[in-house]
């Protein structure tokens, strides 16, 4: 059987890249579809609106998940993922092992790994957020208050005792 072995340097804290890899409400963010997902050794699991699904073998919080791995079009029943998670000065570095990969669809699962899953997350965690845009009304509200604060400041000024 095939194993894919991958690294990759995320610029984000383990907890953001555990609760990627973990939290449903943050897998929607990155896949674009719905999971069902739960911490505890001997849990279900499903991804993409259920069409990858397997169980939650191993956990260690922030460090390791292991789980099998079994696509709806996959005949293989012992294909099993590792994700290994290391503190790095940069972030996190995350060691994915995936063994006993269907042979037939051994290309596309290590393409995947990275197109629609780690690729997917690092882009999510790594994007720089958008700045806001001043429209032109805001621009003139802002100036207006500056010019009101200032004449508020010059009336002030101008009164003598």
């Amino acid at each position: 059987m095939n194993t894919i072995e991958q690294t990759y340097e995320i610029a984000a804290p383990p907890a953001q890249v555990w609760r990627a890899l973990t939290d449903p409400k943050v897998i929607r963010q990155w896949s674009d579809a719905d999971a069902d997902f739960s911490l505890k050794p001997g849990a279900l699991y499903s991804l993409w609106d259920g069409s990858i699904g397997g169980e939650i073998v191993a956990v260690v919080p922030r460090k390791k998940l292991v789980q099998t791995w079994k696509p709806d079009n996959w005949t293989i029943e012992n294909s099993v993922v590792t994700f290994t998670l290391t503190p790095i000065a940069q972030g996190t570095r995350v060691d994915l092992v995936h063994e006993n990969v269907e042979d037939w669809d051994f290309e596309g699962t290590s393409a995947g790994w990275d197109e629609y899953y780690l690729g997917a997350i690092k882009r999510m965690l790594e994007a720089k957020p958008a700045k806001p845009r001043i429209t032109k009304s805001a621009k003139r509200t802002v100036t207006k208050k500056r010019a009101t604060k200032k004449g508020a400041r010059k009336k002030t000024s101008r009164v003598r005792a």
